[in-house]
């Protein structure tokens, strides 16, 4: 096959996105089909390696908000003559806003669009403006989409009313690109990776359990932030940094406070990063890809009360410098989570959408 992977940003910027679109054009790479990412920030297309094949004019306006929205409108235009320079079978892609010119792109190629989060609620907590403008336009986008991946079940459930293909491929990792490494901390350190101004993370609950666990280690990958005795953190680190400090840590942090997005499921990547390197996890919404019976993992509540401190210090006490809860975990990682797995499933709907009349 010949897939076009169409992105917001320029695939050469290490990003928490850009990693997982990665992983996944490689696989696709290894698999023998042609892949070229196209770049709505750049207007560019790369191949497989991220080598730019071509170009386009880029508009790239200061003048605010109208600004902004010209810079749109022109890229999109543009992008239909970039998209003509490649032949491609099937367009890939994640949520985007709807502009007429990139309408005109889907109507003449087989797309399949990835969810990966409730944009109506994202564009209603950062712009008002956005966000009516998607209500008003969003069914005539979605409508000319030909199947749909969702990460999560949850997800899912919010498309069903178009009766198009829907499977749900939750967040992958490479688990083969990490290790575990038996750390001999004498007390224990929690990890946990955030990105800035994303309040359903839960780094304020970081913070009150650092404020609460005075023995315990507490470091903060991603953001920056006032050091005190006990929480440090490190800002953004590219992955081989961050793996670095996860392997000296001995459980990780996922998301508190999904509930902030009116959302109960997820797959975050941090969560996936932490299983592949072996350490056990503590989070608050249900995982698509984690069952309940299983020791490496410590679920909270998804709601606002949801630190019950015996409860996560109990747990604590029970996998710090456990052999065989990491092993566990990470064996977890191998079976289940790997991007493999997750990237044939990917293929194979591609595939379907492909053989469809």
């Amino acid at each position: 096959m010949k897939i076009a992977y169409l992105i917001d940003s320029d695939p050469l910027v290490n990003t928490g996105v850009m990693q997982k679109i990665r992983q996944q054009s490689r696989y696709w790479v290894e698999k023998n089909h042609t892949i070229y990412l196209v770049s709505s920030k750049t207007m560019s297309i790369y191949d497989g390696d991220e080598n730019i094949l071509y170009t386009q004019k880029i508009m790239d306006s200061k003048f605010g908000k109208i600004g902004t929205a010209i810079s749109l409108l022109h890229n999109a235009y543009y992008m239909k003559s970039l998209i003509k320079k490649i032949d491609i079978d099937i367009l890939y892609m994640r949520h985007r806003l709807y502009m007429p010119f990139l309408y005109k792109i889907l109507k003449s190629n087989k797309v399949v669009m990835e969810i990966n989060s409730d944009e109506m609620v994202e564009y209603k907590l950062y712009s008002r403006v956005t966000y009516y403008y998607n209500l008003l336009t969003r069914n005539i986008f979605l409508r000319q989409i030909d199947a749909f991946v969702s990460v999560s079940n949850e997800l899912k459930e919010k498309y069903k009313y178009l009766y198009k293909p829907i499977v749900v491929i939750a967040n992958g990792i490479d688990t083969k690109s990490y290790r575990v490494i038996n750390t001999k901390n004498n007390q224990p350190i929690l990890v946990f990776i955030g990105t800035p101004n994303q309040s359903w993370q839960g780094l304020d609950k970081i913070k009150m359990m650092a404020e609460y666990f005075k023995k315990y280690q507490f470091y903060i990958i991603g953001t920056n932030g006032k050091d005190s005795q006990n929480l440090h953190y490190f800002g953004y680190l590219s992955n081989e940094e961050a793996t670095k400090i996860i392997n000296q840590c001995d459980i990780g942090i996922g998301t508190l406070s999904l509930y902030k997005k009116d959302l109960t499921e997820a797959s975050p990547l941090k969560s996936r990063h932490y299983l592949a390197c072996g350490l056990p996890l503590i989070y608050a919404y249900n995982d698509t890809d984690i069952p309940d019976d299983v020791a490496f993992k410590l679920k909270l509540e998804n709601s606002e009360e949801n630190l019950n401190y015996n409860k996560i210090e109990k747990f604590i006490l029970g996998v710090f410098n456990n052999k065989m809860i990491s092993l566990e975990a990470r064996g977890f990682a191998e079976g289940i989570l790997d991007y493999n797995k997750k990237e044939e499933q990917r293929l194979n709907l591609f595939k379907r959408i492909l053989n469809e009349k």
